[in-house]
């Protein structure tokens, strides 16, 4: 199989993985307690304290990205915790990257959903000749814990929140959708699970496209995001993504959440949008033979590789995932949606079958 990847990776178009990976893309996994580098350079922090420190007071760093840095922080006239992101001090004389920064605000700033962490405001000060602006964005502190540290707690979850989490995230993509946002790199560390609720938020819209504004070019089809997840079409470079991108990306969080394993892994880029475009995954009826059909069923129809058989819209999905039966879902037996390659290839074995049995009827009435 892995000679087939060369000639499937020219077919769609593709080019190196310098190019199509932007290196400087916020889809770094957020560290969790304890793994953070204690040498770090404090220049963000200080930076903070030097010009916001009459409004908020920082308690900690909380993660650090590819083009970000995260404080906790608390915001002293309204008594309340936020998420302070700080563009990093290597990329603030950068015009393109405090673009970049900007473009992040405003666009996460016009989602409004329960299930999209809110930006409360955005600014940059200071900067002259001799040291660079401090571009910062303040956002609702999630008391909670990401999905990718509770995955890494719990090795894989319960088909009852799995089920829940895909329809948080499924109603809040429809919500971004409507309004043009796809986000592109939906991951577990993009996702924050409240510790009172039990709420999955979406967060980092950092390389989000906004089709209603975003020309349609080559450096708008680059393949920003996290190999991992990927669509297949967002693996090939496409220009023309939408928000069925993003469903098959939920699909691999599903199909992570519920058996604790990727539908696909790799060591290089090629290789994982190889396989994104044209590999068939183990279906999680056999990976995980106790999880329940129905939603098993939804997943996998996420993980079509047309996108045109997939949920047409988060709310489509959401509704589906709503209907399963609290009574009857446990016992349900899955039906595995297969690729509609797949499909065909087993009609026409079929069709053969019933012509060598016709065949044989003939001959034996002879």
């Amino acid at each position: 199989m892995k000679a087939f990847y060369v000639p499937v990776i020219r077919l769609f178009g593709m080019r190196s993985a310098s190019l199509l990976v932007d290196p400087y893309a916020d889809t770094l996994e957020l560290p969790v307690s304890g793994e953070l580098d204690p040498m770090s350079f404090e220049w963000e922090r200080e930076q903070i304290v030097r010009h916001l420190g009459g409004q908020f007071q920082v308690v900690r760093e909380i993660g650090r990205g590819g083009m970000g840095v995260v404080f906790l922080a608390r915001d002293i006239a309204l008594h309340r915790l936020v998420a302070i992101k700080v563009l990093r001090a290597e990329f603030t004389a950068s015009e393109a990257h405090r673009e970049r920064f900007r473009r992040e605000a405003r666009m996460t700033a016009r989602l409004n959903h329960p299930n999209i962490v809110p930006v409360h405001s955005f600014g940059e000060v200071g900067g002259d000749a001799a040291e660079p602006p401090l571009v910062y964005i303040v956002m609702k502190y999630v008391h909670g814990e990401s999905l990718a540290e509770r995955m890494r707690r719990t090795g894989k979850l319960s088909a009852t929140e799995v089920q829940q989490i895909l329809k948080d995230l499924a109603l809040a993509l429809e919500s971004a959708h409507r309004d043009g946002v796809v986000h592109r790199d939906l991951k577990a560390e993009n996702i924050l699970i409240d510790q009172d609720t039990g709420r999955a938020m979406l967060t980092d819209f950092g390389v989000a496209l906004l089709r209603s504004l975003d020309p349609i070019r080559s450096e708008s089809a680059r393949a920003f995001g996290t190999p991992h997840y990927m669509s297949p079409e967002q693996a090939a470079g496409e220009l023309d993504l939408d928000g069925r991108s993003d469903l098959y990306s939920l699909g691999v969080l599903g199909y992570y959440m519920l058996s604790g394993e990727l539908p696909f892994d790799g060591l290089t880029f090629e290789a994982l949008a190889a396989r994104h475009i044209a590999d068939i995954h183990t279906p999680l009826y056999s990976l995980v033979p106790g999880s329940p059909g129905v939603l098993c069923n939804i997943i996998e129809r996420c993980l079509q590789k047309d996108r045109r058989e997939r949920w047409q819209s988060g709310r489509e999905m959401a509704d589906a995932l709503a209907k399963i039966s609290q009574r009857r879902r446990w016992f349900q037996r899955a039906r595995p949606a297969t690729p509609s390659f797949a499909h065909a290839k087993i009609v026409a074995e079929f069709a053969l079958l019933a012509e060598a049995m016709k065949a044989a009827f003939r001959w034996t009435m002879i």
